[in-house]
């Protein structure tokens, strides 16, 4: 590695720590109270909608095995071969082998949006109180940095 490269490379390392520091300090400061518990509410509610759009996706093809299978008898009413007729109810076997799968999930998906309520009730039970307490404090917050452990 020539001279230059080094150089460039010990200047890019030391940007790059100063950048990752100073968006360090950031994150600390952008992560309050408020801000946490509203993100851990917005992600349950999230996570109850995606659920509940599982759950219709799980009637809609709940309802194309359905009729698959009526099809299929159909076709072995009109006497169609009968591979035919056993490709179309092994198609709403498949169908309806997904939609357990599917249900499973949905339900593992309520089960974390529960979870989810869970950690932001925690969390305001948690930090509330602290979160008042500063919040009607009479004088402003002394830096971040104060309160560190340097």
């Amino acid at each position: 590695m020539s001279a230059l490269e080094e150089a460039s490379s010990v200047g890019v390392r030391s940007a790059t720590g100063k950048a990752i520091e100073a968006s360090g300090e950031v994150i600390v400061e952008a992560a309050r109270y408020v801000v946490v518990v509203a993100q851990l509410t917005i992600a349950g509610a999230r996570l109850r909608g995606l659920s509940e759009q599982v759950r219709s996706t799980y009637r809609y093809v709940e309802g194309c095995s359905k009729s698959v299978d009526r099809l299929a008898e159909q076709m072995a009413g009109l006497h169609v071969d009968s591979d035919s007729v056993a490709e179309h109810h092994e198609a709403a076997a498949v169908m309806r082998a997904v939609l357990e799968e599917a249900d499973a999930m949905a339900a593992a998906t309520e089960d974390l949006a529960a979870l989810f309520d869970q950690a932001a009730a925690g969390h305001q039970a948690d930090y509330g109180p602290v979160a008042e307490a500063i919040d009607a404090m009479p004088v402003e917050m002394a830096d971040a940095e104060f309160y560190s452990n340097r």
